[in-house]
């Protein structure tokens, strides 16, 4: 008998270190893609005067409702902005999530290519867009404008678990065509520890929105099956958007897989106006898993 139950609590002791074990694993990713995408705002300030990167990248669209179109070769040219996370209306970003939120820092390249005269129907899936602007548009999706990639600022690194969602987090820009004909005054406040002090400030935002940005692989790269979800359903709408310029300058590193093995170096540029706000959206009827 006393064997049994020393074999029965050595097995208890074991499952239970399983599980503490796998419980911290389990906590390196927000709840669910859905929890993630609905908080993916970001507010988007000029770089001017860059020159181009010119690198070819070969593109491919992982969000399901664009899944089927080819693959597109762009070359990347100059950086035109800065996407940076923001929090509106001091709305509160749940706790499993505001990691990796607040290390959302995207450098935008121009690139070209063809027009896809593609008609899309979109649902706002923040609830501060939702409430201020009609929740349900359509949009007619044009020409490729930008590719959006991961990058650091000042070397301020994002923890090893967070790095390893955001790092495979590219986005694809095209221009839109949309009337909805509505503005609204977001109080926009940085998260990204190194923008934190900025004092928040009113936006206005509006009225139509001028760019859509898809989530995209490059270069047919691997991502984990795990990060995969919240990346693949990453849509963000883009209206014009009003505010101070941020007027400094910032050393940018990248941190996707895919540009850190070419070795470019870090780009020094002068970030100015705010000429942007993005916020998340949901593409016909498609939503991102799992709960908010």
């Amino acid at each position: 008998m006393i064997k049994l139950l020393g074999r029965a609590l050595g097995g208890t002791l074991v499952v239970l270190a399983l599980v503490a074990l796998a419980s911290p694993a389990q906590a390196q990713l927000p709840a669910s893609p859905r929890r993630f995408v609905d908080n993916l705002d970001v507010r988007c300030y000029q770089i001017p005067n860059q020159p181009p990167l010119n690198v070819p990248l070969a593109l491919t669209h992982l969000n399901p409702v664009l899944a089927g179109l080819p693959v597109e070769n762009v070359v990347l040219g100059s950086p035109q902005e800065l996407c940076v996370p923001v929090r509106k209306n001091n709305a509160v970003i749940p706790d499993d999530t505001l990691p990796f939120i607040r290390f959302i820092d995207w450098k935008c390249y121009g690139i070209q290519g063809p027009s896809l005269d593609l008609p899309l129907a979109l649902t706002h899936l923040n609830p501060v867009t939702a409430g201020l602007f009609p929740p349900n548009l359509n949009v007619t999706v044009r020409e490729p404008q930008a590719l959006c990639v991961p990058v650091v600022k000042n070397n301020s690194n994002p923890p090893g678990f967070v790095q390893a969602l955001v790092q495979h987090l590219d986005v694809k820009c095209y221009r839109v065509e949309a009337q909805q004909n509505v503005s609204a005054v977001f109080n926009l406040k940085h998260l990204n520890p190194l923008l934190a002090g900025i004092p928040a400030e009113n936006s206005t935002v509006g009225p139509n929105p001028n760019r859509l940005c898809v989530p995209v692989r490059k270069n047919n790269a691997a991502i984990p099956a795990a990060i995969l979800p919240f990346i693949q359903y990453s849509d963000v709408l883009c209206y014009p958007a009003t505010g101070n310029p941020l007027g400094m300058n910032l050393a940018l590193r990248h941190i996707n897989p895919v540009l850190v093995g070419m070795n470019l170096p870090i780009e020094n540029v002068f970030i100015s106006n705010s000429v942007r706000f993005c916020t998340p959206v949901a593409k016909n009827g498609v939503f991102p898993p799992g709960m908010p």
